[in-house]
């Protein structure tokens, strides 16, 4: 039996001193809650307060500075241990209870600077990027920015009496991006990319502590694509344009209807496919308590085994931490990983110039020569696609026909051996 039992433990600093030891005697409980996106990391600590000094000459400041970490000895192997850094935070709510006394600290990790989250602003954003928005706002408030997301650009946006921090979020779940707030940074990234990575860790049905799990797999609120209608600036015509996996009408389509504005047609592809991958995330769900592992945080990816048709690749959305007096506990909230719906927008073709002779025109039934290239499976945005060799083939499909996504409108087939061209390809790609 090892000398060294498995234990953690919490290490703080309150505005920059160390109180770990003067806390060591007083603390309850410590929990973190860490999320992949749409709201900022939190730390809850509770204390003993029989003696009341922490109602008398003990009592916090509301916007004290606060860094965590818990501290893991001998969790996986004996004499080894595990700091996991809970970040900067902010001391925001403060709560005192009797029978018997407590008091309870809540920290947020968002700047202490409370216009951050209290102050509204009206601003007009013309000719900017996502990430240059991001970054004015870090900036007014002594954040770093990451930002590993797509170059989104911003025709013209008002936030209207909004916080920025509200806004920000607000404008990352508009376009399908992810944000959180941590260490003392604003973190915007590409969620998909994150789900496409590595698993971190493997569970079985023997990973969640005491058998305590759920698992939900639902249809409801899940879609294969989306018709988004939207008007373009001061323009009061509307548009209306299709994204998705298969065809608008094929049996099984499951379509969600959008009404917006948009700058473009890329706009709205963005708008719309944001829609429906936020949508589809709750297709299948899994929520468990685990054995606590500091690896599994927010924003990883895990793999479930052994669970019949609940087995597969899922993302961590949540994840929360309690290290307490008796007992150290996980939770974790995640979601399967699911097929993403592409926000790629139908190319638009330059100008002719004046002299240019009339572009040639064609129709199905025409036998063509296939330059080689890509040859999809649909013509929708987001079609998967595969590599095809040049020569002869035949319109099958022409961009008038019924269902046509328009993204890669025309239909090729073979007409001999030469080509293995037989799908949807795009404008320009034979003559």
């Amino acid at each position: 039996m090892s000398d060294n039992p498995r234990k953690a433990e919490a290490a703080f600093k309150f505005n920059g001193k160390n109180v770990t030891k003067t806390l060591k005697n007083y603390l309850e409980s410590v929990k973190y809650t860490d999320v992949a996106s749409g709201s900022s990391d939190q730390l809850d600590i509770q204390l003993q307060n029989i003696n009341a000094n922490w109602l008398g000459k003990w009592y916090p400041t509301k916007g004290d500075k606060v860094v965590g970490s818990f501290i893991f000895h001998n969790w996986k192997k004996d004499g080894k241990d595990i700091s996991l850094p809970l970040g900067k935070f902010t001391m925001d709510d403060i709560r005192f209870s009797g029978g018997p006394m407590t008091a309870q600290f809540g920290c947020v990790a968002v700047p202490n600077d409370e216009s951050f989250r209290v102050r509204e602003r009206t601003k007009t954003w013309k000719g900017i990027t996502i990430q240059g928005i991001a970054q004015e706002i870090a900036s007014r408030y002594g954040l770093s920015l990451k930002y590993s997301a797509p170059t989104i650009s911003i025709n013209e946006l008002e936030q209207s009496d909004k916080t920025d921090c509200a806004f920000l979020f607000d404008l990352c779940d508009k376009y399908g991006i992810s944000m959180k707030v941590y260490a003392g940074q604003i973190a915007i990234y590409d969620q998909g990319a994150m789900e496409r990575k590595k698993s971190i860790a493997t569970l079985k049905r023997t990973s969640f502590v005491d058998d305590h799990w759920d698992f939900t797999d639902t249809l409801a609120g899940i879609y294969t694509g989306a018709r988004i209608s939207y008007k373009s600036g001061k323009d009061s015509e509307e548009i209306s344009i299709y994204l998705g996996f298969q065809a608008e009408d094929a049996p099984g389509s499951r379509v969600l209807r959008i009404s917006e504005t948009a700058d473009s047609v890329e706009d709205a592809y963005y708008k719309a496919a944001a829609k429906v991958n936020k949508s589809n995330q709750g297709a299948t769900t899994i929520s468990a308590d685990i054995f606590p592992n500091p690896k599994i945080c927010a924003g990883v990816t895990v793999k479930v085994t052994g669970m019949g048709k609940a087995n597969g690749k899922y993302f961590v959305d949540k994840s929360t931490i309690t290290v307490g007096e008796s007992a150290t506990k996980q939770s974790i909230e995640m979601h399967k990983c699911q097929r993403r719906l592409v926000n790629t927008a139908v190319p638009t073709p330059p100008a002719a110039s004046p002299s240019a002779p009339a572009a040639k025109s064609y129709k199905e039934g025409d036998i063509v020569q296939f330059n080689g290239g890509t040859h999809y499976v649909s013509s929708y945005a987001g079609a998967k696609g595969y590599n095809a060799k040049p020569g002869p083939a035949k319109i099958t499909h022409d961009p008038t026909c019924k269902g046509n996504g328009g993204a890669h409108p025309w239909h090729l087939v073979h007409t001999d051996k030469t080509s293995n061209v037989y799908g949807w390809v795009d404008e320009g790609t034979f003559s």
